[in-house]
């Protein structure tokens, strides 16, 4: 999922962004990479809304493969193929990922219900679990020997698949899709006779993959994905035929980031880089949230947190002494600065919040208690949700009267210990005040601590920025450690977030799971059946030690967004010791099929030769060929690492961005200045929502030249058209 809402934001904010691919006007692309899952998806539940849809083994893999020919039809990658499929995720994903099989096998059941109270037949068949594209699964196991098959069979009877390498990272391999794509590009861009004009195409689904693209650094990438047509009665596309798909050119998102922050151009005491304002947007993607992070509270996007984020850097960054992000090495001490200027966010929200304090207060002569706090609803008629004329009379409870107690006491103890206080007036005190419960009340219920100290926000704060730096550090350099992961379902204030200067930011690198641990940590009870029967009983027993990481019934919070989907799933989270101990004693019941299922294993890398190896057996569903041409070389996930000392950050020094290539598009051409205002241009068919950063040509002469010369100057020539796509007319 990576970044909800970032794609269609970025997408309607940079309206010239995203072209439609056409026929015989594709770039030439060296390397494609396809971040695989989303299509495994795609292919094997097109549609979750219908409780009716059931479909079989076979169909599902000759679409997955349909899929991958068509893509690489498009594209047409003159020296590398690469195709990534999720193997164990680190830790820091799994709490996301159990979320989401949670949530999708309650939703299955509830739409399978309603179907049978409406008198409903289903098929007797078993319908498809999604949540078998999980690595360790028969389904998955299955799935790699067809694709070593496919590949194979592609390159030894494809003259285009025979002209490239081929590589697939399977289930096997641990790391999620995307991630191991850029454990690779990093391992290239080390190597010698890496070229720094490589054109890199990179297909999938989630909007992360704008931010890993661009922190590559690479002058010619871009994505490769579906039409995207947002709207509750848009329905999917059933084949790729059918499908429009689009490449977002990463080139011109770095002309238009440059333009984003152009009015500090000048007034930085540091030279301006816009590789390294490039990492800073980066950084401000993060706090946004992400699959590994919450979103601090307020950062919404479709609450304008971007812009918000972009105005706040570009008031902060004059004032420091360098970027915030150094190649994805977080410098505390700027961070810090930044965070202190952001945190102005949380006072502004809380103004509407004391407002409505302040009419409970005038209406009941009291404030609201813990649980009118918890029900506090902003901008909504029943604020609290409760009935004013009930309560009138009622004095806060004990628990309450102490907290206010307690925290008016600490307000003014801070306030006389500050030399530099001015006097206030009752009602800033009071605002304060109530700021400081508002934000207690949060951590007590939000994040379940019995009492706010020092301790504990200190604690908040290290913990986040922890987390950003190990995002960073994932980013940049691969995994920085596999069991690390964030504890907490919701992020700090962001006015807490601070003294954290010296904070120590090594990590444990610790080892990925196997794949049935991962199973077992990410897996709800209902899905048990896609592990080996010795763990079932773990999952649904009562008396299992570990039965209540699997809960039947879990609640959601939406925590200010907009939509089911991007709610907070509230489970308890794994420990990793309890877990491995339970799971102890069954491996001994393992099958010898079962247990090589629980084992990491190699990418395999494909070249085509001259000589016949042999006939390919089809592992099922598909004929034998008689002639295999394509050579299979195991690489073990270590040999792609590569030591700090020997990792290219930034832009490699001898790329050469003026190198212009067919098909990737450019503002270089052509004068223009550009503003940002809310114009409705119409992104994927619908007008866009926010504002619109607009480009405008500036003439470069004061009349238009008469036709008849016009005319003889470029009749017969090949000349560009679509600025700032320049297609070939």
């Amino acid at each position: 999922m990576g970044v909800p809402k970032f794609f269609r934001y970025t997408s309607e904010r940079y309206p010239c962004l995203n072209e439609l691919v056409k026929q015989y006007q594709i770039p030439d692309f060296d390397n494609m990479y396809l971040d695989m899952n989303g299509i495994i998806h795609n292919c094997s539940h097109p549609d979750d809304s219908n409780p009716h849809f059931r479909i079989t083994e076979e169909k599902i893999f000759k679409d997955i493969f349909h899929y991958i020919s068509i893509l690489f039809q498009i594209i047409k990658p003159k020296k590398l193929f690469f195709m990534a499929i999720d193997g164990v995720a680190p830790r820091a994903k799994m709490n996301q990922q159990r979320g989401r099989r949670f949530r999708s096998a309650r939703e299955a059941e509830k739409l399978e219900e309603t179907a049978k109270e409406k008198g409903e037949a289903l098929p007797t068949e078993k319908r498809f679990d999604s949540n078998c594209i999980t690595p360790g699964t028969v389904f998955m196991a299955r799935l790699h020997e067809q694709l070593k098959y496919f590949i194979k069979e592609k390159i030894s009877t494809d003259p285009l698949w025979s002209k490239v390498k081929v590589i697939l990272s399977g289930h096997e391999t641990p790391g999620e899709g995307e991630h191991k794509i850029m454990d690779y590009i990093r391992w290239a861009r080390s190597q010698p006779d890496y070229d720094p004009s490589t054109r890199h195409c990179l297909y999938g689904l989630d909007a992360d993959l704008i931010m890993l693209g661009v922190c590559t650094h690479e002058p010619h990438f871009a994505l490769l994905r579906e039409e995207v047509k947002f709207g509750k009665t848009t329905q999917r596309a059933t084949s790729p035929e059918e499908t429009n798909f689009y490449l977002l050119h990463l080139s011109l998102l770095r002309e238009y980031l440059e333009q984003e922050f152009i009015s500090i151009k000048d007034n930085l005491p540091f030279p301006y880089d816009i590789e390294n304002i490039i990492d800073d947007w980066v950084l401000m993607g993060f706090l946004v949230g992400n699959d590994f992070i919450p979103n601090l509270p307020n950062m919404h996007i479709s609450n304008d947190a971007l812009p918000l984020l972009y105005k706040t850097y570009m008031t902060v960054l004059p004032t420091l002494d360098g970027y915030i992000n150094e190649s994805g090495d977080l410098n505390l001490g700027r961070f810090e600065v930044f965070m202190q200027e952001l945190a102005k966010i949380d006072k502004e929200k809380f103004q509407d919040t004391y407002a409505d304090l302040k009419y409970f207060e005038a209406k009941t002569g009291r404030r609201p208690n813990a649980n009118e706090r918890r029900d506090y609803k902003p901008n909504n008629d029943d604020t609290f949700n409760v009935n004013l004329d009930d309560i009138k009379a009622n004095k806060p409870d004990d628990e309450l009267q102490a907290l206010i107690d307690a925290t008016q006491e600490m307000f003014m103890d801070d306030m006389k210990s500050d030399e530099d206080y001015e006097e206030t007036s009752d009602e800033e005190a009071n605002m304060e005040m109530e700021f400081i419960l508002h934000k207690k009340d949060y951590y007590m219920n939000k994040l379940d601590y019995s009492k706010v100290t020092d301790e504990v926000l200190s604690d908040q704060a290290e913990c986040y920025v922890r987390a950003i730096q190990w995002n960073l550090w994932y980013y940049y350099r691969g995994c920085p450690s596999w069991c690390w992961y964030y504890p907490h379902h919701y992020a700090p204030y962001i006015s807490d977030i601070k003294d954290f200067g010296n904070m120590n930011m090594e990590f444990e690198l610790g080892e990925p799971f196997k794949p049935f641990e991962q199973l077992l940590a990410v897996l709800p009870g209902a899905s048990k059946h896609l592990l080996p029967t010795p763990f079932h009983d773990l999952m649904t027993d009562e008396d299992s030690p570990i039965v209540h990481y699997y809960p039947v019934s879990f609640e959601t919070d939406l925590n200010g967004k907009k939509n089911d989907w991007e709610a907070v799933v509230l489970l308890p989270f794994i420990d990793e010791t309890n877990l491995l101990s339970a799971m102890s004693p069954c491996y001994q019941r393992l099958t010898e099929e079962e247990l090589k299922r629980n084992s990491h294993g190699p990418m395999l890398v494909y070249n085509w030769t001259a000589d016949s190896l042999g006939p390919i057996i089809s592992p099922e569903y598909f004929p034998s060929i008689k002639e295999n041409h394509a050579v299979e070389k195991a690489v073990w996930r270590h040999e792609l690492d590569v030591p700090l000392h020997l990792l290219k950050r930034g832009m490699l020094p001898d790329a050469d961005k003026d190198v212009l290539y067919p098909g990737f598009p450019t503002m270089r051409h052509l004068k223009y200045k550009t503003s940002i205002k809310k114009c409705k241009v119409k992104v994927f068919d619908q007008p866009s929502r926010n504002e619109n950063m607009m480009l405008q040509i500036v003439p470069t002469a004061t009349t238009d030249p008469a036709l008849e010369e016009l005319a003889a100057k470029i009749l017969g020539q090949v000349v560009w058209v679509g600025w700032p796509h320049l297609t070939r007319a």
